[in-house]
């Protein structure tokens, strides 16, 4: 009990912490037309149109070398998009220029998303750092928000774990975007979805509920550690959606787990321990400034 609830005072903080610049930056939304999801949303990519943007780093070199187009892309899809291209900013020293460049070649080929531009410099006292923007296009008029859960929805934990060499890591992810999209086009019913990245699974399923302003009992743990980050996706959806999207993940061997259900009752439960109590939860959900 005391491991979980340092977790999830842990994930709160990490939430928390966007929250001044967004307030800022708040008002920025009204100067762009046709604007689906900005800073208001909160979301992990914007969508202007059916285009839909992310961009994500810096990420220390050796880490950007194996998974920045592949965290970066990771949110395009979520929100029901393909991605279409890339482009990325490095700093590096001469000498690492192709150890990063090589990475991100093979994240590139294994995921079918050129890098077609961006900025490359070798300033040797800045440190090495590297950020990925990733460009994609909705698929349908169906755009899939992190704040559109409902009451009674299962949660689903979908895709592999993303580890291993640069092409294992890259082909574990290509099989969640595909399987992720099938899923979409074949009109199954999905309400939310978020990458269980940066924080863990159960920063990204607190701050799923908070936007949703709803609850959630788990009956599983889908990952021992709660803040490590995995690379899958959090997905909720209608109880007669579970047949469809199970289908559709064994065609593809796409691993998924069902580890809970959405509540109207705003508590965090796991089994029938509440971790987070309706006051505790009211109060979380107005220090967030989102708005669906």
């Amino acid at each position: 009990m005391e491991c979980i609830n340092y977790e999830i005072n842990h994930a709160i903080e990490h939430m928390l912490e966007n929250n001044y610049p967004r307030k800022q930056f708040w008002n920025m939304d009204l100067q762009i037309p046709d604007l689906k999801a900005g800073i208001r949303a909160g979301d992990d990519s914007i969508i202007v149109g059916n285009k839909v943007y992310n961009m994500e780093g810096p990420y220390p070199l050796v880490l950007g070398s194996k998974t920045a187009l592949i965290h970066t892309s990771c949110d395009i899809v979520a929100m029901g998009a393909k991605p279409i291209f890339a482009m990325d900013s490095i700093q590096a020293k001469p000498e690492e220029i192709k150890m990063v460049i090589d990475g991100l070649k093979k994240q590139s080929v294994g995921l079918d998303i050129p890098i077609i531009g961006g900025n490359t410099q070798t300033i040797e006292e800045l440190k090495s750092c590297v950020s990925v923007m990733v460009h994609g296009e909705l698929i349908s008029d169906k755009i899939i928000y992190d704040a559109g859960s409902k009451s009674d929805d299962v949660l689903v934990m979908l895709g592999h774990p993303i580890e291993g060499d640069i092409g294992e890591r890259a082909q574990k992810a290509k099989n969640k975007y595909d399987t992720f999209l099938e899923i979409l086009r074949n009109d199954v019913e999905v309400h939310a979805c978020k990458d269980a990245s940066r924080g863990g699974w159960l920063c990204n399923l607190l701050e799923m509920i908070l936007k949703a302003k709803v609850g959630v009992k788990l009956n599983s743990i889908p990952y021992p550690r709660a803040t490590r980050y995995l690379g899958t996706y959090i997905v909720s959806i209608p109880e007669e959606s579970l047949n469809d999207v199970l289908k559709i993940s064994l065609e593809n061997r796409c691993p998924i787990m069902n580890f809970g259900k959405v509540t109207e009752e705003k508590t965090f439960l796991i089994g029938n321990e509440e971790y987070i109590d309706k006051n505790r939860m009211i109060q979380l959900i107005r220090s967030f400034p989102y708005k669906k």
